[in-house]
């Protein structure tokens, strides 16, 4: 008894220590979050969520800076060089933290060594749409549509070595499906072009889907996503088959989460995990992530560190071992 008492005490007094120390971290008056990514994406638009809640919560100002270009690695590229003051973050992603090392050849950042990574912030739904004369309205019956008709059809993507063209280009490879991979510069053009009729297949998010879905105009076939129940409120993928229903292991994650330059005191990462971990227990933050096709994804720290890690590991099997799509 008097061993659990002091177990009890000794553990409060730890909880007590931490949330004080925490408390006693001043975050920086003015913040900026890097966007790799355009204005009015998906990305962009979850970091200004973000942006807003912790502003309001902490009294401070944080200023959303668009940097796009080479599939992020611009913007990953200048956050690395920056001091770990907690004034410079950048909103990261499968792609700059992971995809990018292993398709952009000499890149001049280490998406493990040059960060320190501060929150997982969000899961992005990455769906398969089709044109709404595409002669399927499944994913199965997809998948024996190109089988009867190989190189006849193909697929649409935000671009080379984005997560949606890998996603495909995985799953084709896996069930021996022979399509044309069709990269764009950006989701949108390509939706358009599914819209269109022009390409019969597109690898997006729900952002550039929505309009479309609300008129009829193109139909959801599949999830790439792993299966389980972070997207099960959203009505637009409802009764979907996702990829891993048809084919296992050919899952892939899409995740968006925020870094600072390598060397960040661990005290000050600390604070400013707490103060994402915050908004993302919010119910009014939470609602917002839903049009745009995300989830919270709430975690530690550590737990963040080692999803990179093994998001590196993960796609650089996939892409040595990937044999791509036709372009």
């Amino acid at each position: 008894m008097r061993k659990t008492f002091t177990r009890t005490l000794a553990t409060q007094l730890t909880c007590c220590f931490t949330s004080t120390a925490l408390a006693a971290t001043a975050l920086p008056e003015q913040i900026t979050f890097v966007v790799p990514y355009a204005p009015g994406g998906a990305v962009d638009v979850l970091t200004r969520f973000l942006a807003k809640h912790i502003s309001s919560d902490e009294a401070i100002n944080i200023v959303v800076e668009n940097k796009p270009g080479a599939a992020g690695s611009i913007a990953a590229m200048q956050v690395a060089r920056s001091k770990p003051d907690g004034r410079t973050l950048i909103m990261g992603t499968t792609n700059t933290h992971g995809v990018n090392s292993f398709v952009i050849p000499g890149l001049k950042y280490d998406p493990i060594k040059d960060f320190t990574p501060v929150a997982d912030v969000a899961e992005n739904i990455v769906i398969l749409a089709a044109n709404k004369d595409f002669p399927a309205n499944t994913l199965s019956e997809m998948v024996e549509v190109i089988r009867q008709a190989p190189g006849k059809y193909s697929f649409g993507s935000p671009g080379i070595g984005s997560v949606h063209a890998l996603a495909m280009e995985q799953f084709a490879r896996k069930l021996g499906l022979d399509i044309a991979h069709a990269a764009y510069k950006g989701a949108g053009p390509a939706m358009t072009d599914a819209v269109a009729g022009t390409i019969p297949l597109v690898m997006a998010g729900v952002v550039p889907a929505k309009p479309f879905l609300e008129s009829g105009r193109i139909k959801i076939l599949g999830v790439a996503n792993p299966k389980d129940k972070m997207f099960s409120d959203l009505p637009e993928i409802a009764n979907t088959q996702y990829f891993s229903d048809i084919q296992k292991d050919t899952s892939v994650q899409s995740w968006i989460g925020l870094f600072a330059p390598a060397g960040m005191q661990p005290q000050l990462a600390d604070r400013l995990h707490a103060a994402v971990e915050k908004v993302l227990k919010s119910a009014a933050f939470a609602k917002e992530l839903t049009p745009l096709g995300m989830a919270p994804n709430i975690s530690t720290r550590s737990a963040f560190a080692d999803k990179v890690v093994e998001n590196v590991q993960t796609w650089k099997a996939v892409i040595s071992s990937s044999t791509p799509a036709k372009q």
